[in-house]
């Protein structure tokens, strides 16, 4: 199994802690606690995480938003600790393994099947686009003249191919949840050069898909006796980005990963630090969260690509001793979870809940439910939906293309009784026909809205 370092860097500034919303921890999981690897947040209810090895192969599912978890592991061989996890709903889900075996289960984790059987690889990370393609990142069989696993699926993960124009490595192999994509074109992922105290590893894009051409940059970070490491990316759209390494380099770029330069590390990050994730909410004022492992775990955001830097709260669980942020995932700008792996006891999953975004006049309730036209309609580049909630309950607020792709998740949350907006910008969207389809209580209804650039 691959092991994660933490090493290198020195700048001395200051910051104050700022934020719009509020980190809380939410539970840890049963048992032993085990060190969450990846995480994968369905809806507000859903989240399923793939964890390290125990006694048993560890994969947990919670349906009421992290609060109780169950083990859901059947047919997992034992003691394999699980990584790069995808689900569609509480019943189908995929996840990898620390020997770059894939997984699936279509009746809730009670029973697994192999979907794919590999030797000497790590499973990096799954995602699939809609109910039946999906990519895969894992690593090289070995790290030097092997293709990386860099495979598709065409039947809901049932199958994975090697593409056949996979990047070879060279000393060099992949980093968990290191990668991102703002499609199924444009694809990057980190490296790690494990070369004691290298001065670069390599981070891998494609513009035209996981079947086309892979290009690769050598970016310069600081590098320890591990070697370097780029274990953190980000992009909002298709041209700008971060990454950040094990040795505290911090880089953006704003074409599309052809260069990098460097940015303003945080004020808070005094001493030897390592860029552990990042996590990037697209389509919303370009914000990125950063978190960071060095005498203690810190979280960053920004919206300008690193010019600024505002420091987030979150709680002591979070900062013990050995915990870190290991992998953030948001369904929206007001709701996201971050996964704690660490051998504190203290770990498990913490929860962001913003108060931005959704305006709500509670003084007015309406007799019935309502989903209102998007205005204006149609727009360029931001709209927003009205709604009433006779009374509270769980909203799911979702836009789907006209193929009735889903897009993006506007709402997933429980909210009060009354008039509700939300503003929804949709920069990075095409111009073109989409949906918005609303569930409270039963309560259903569907809109089409135009946007036109």
């Amino acid at each position: 199994m691959k092991n994660f370092f933490i090493v290198l860097s020195l700048f001395v500034f200051s910051i104050t802690y700022s934020q719009t919303g509020t980190w809380s921890h939410v539970s840890v999981l049963p048992n032993t606690n085990p060190s969450i690897n990846s995480i994968y947040v369905v809806d507000a209810n859903t989240i399923w995480v793939a964890a390290s090895a125990s006694t048993t192969s560890n994969v947990y599912l919670s349906t009421n938003g992290g609060t109780n978890w169950t083990l859901k592991n059947g047919g997992i061989e034992t003691a394999k600790s699980m990584y790069g996890m995808f689900a569609f709903d509480a019943t189908t889900a995929l996840v990898g393994s620390e020997d770059g075996d894939i997984y699936k289960t279509t009746n809730g984790g009670t029973n697994w099947t192999k979907v794919l059987d590999l030797t000497g690889s790590f499973s990096d990370g799954i995602y699939m686009f809609n109910t039946n393609y999906g990519i895969y990142y894992g690593d090289p069989t070995a790290t030097s003249g092997q293709p990386y696993q860099i495979r598709v699926t065409t039947n809901g993960g049932n199958n994975w191919t090697l593409v056949p124009n996979a990047p070879v490595s060279s000393t060099e192999y992949g980093v968990i949840n290191a990668w991102d994509c703002t499609d199924s074109n444009h694809v990057w992922f980190g490296s790690a050069n494990i070369t004691a105290s290298s001065t670069s590893a390599k981070v891998y894009r494609t513009t035209n898909g996981f079947f086309g051409n892979w290009l690769s940059i050598s970016v310069p970070g600081l590098g320890g006796t591990s070697g370097c490491y780029y274990q953190a990316v980000a992009f909002v759209n298709n041209t700008d980005g971060m990454i950040g390494s094990s040795g505290g380099d911090i880089k953006k770029t704003t074409d599309g990963g052809a260069t990098y330069s460097a940015v303003t590390v945080p004020g808070a990050l005094t001493g030897s630090f390592a860029v552990i994730t990042m996590n990037s909410i697209k389509g919303s004022n370009n914000t990125i969260r950063m978190a960071t492992q060095g005498d203690t775990t810190r979280l960053f955001k920004t919206t300008n690509l690193g010019i600024t830097w505002i420091r987030e709260s979150i709680p002591s669980q979070a900062t013990a001793t050995n915990e870190q942020i290991q992998h953030i995932q948001f369904l929206n700008p007001n709701l996201g979870f971050a996964a704690l792996g660490g051998s504190s006891g203290n770990g498990g999953l913490l929860k962001y809940m913003g108060t931005n975004g959704i305006n709500s006049n509670t003084g007015i309730i309406p007799s019935n439910y309502k989903l209102e036209q998007n205005f204006p309609n149609p727009f360029n580049p931001s709209t927003t939906i009205r709604f009433a909630l006779p009374k509270d309950g769980f909203v799911s607020l979702k836009m789907y293309d006209a193929l009735g792709r889903e897009v993006e998740t506007l709402v997933s949350e429980n909210l009060s009784a009354g008039i509700q907006e939300v503003t929804y910008d949709a920069s990075k969207l095409n111009s073109g026909i989409y949906f918005y389809r609303i569930y409270t209580n039963g309560f259903t209804d569907t809109k089409k809205m135009v946007l036109v650039k």
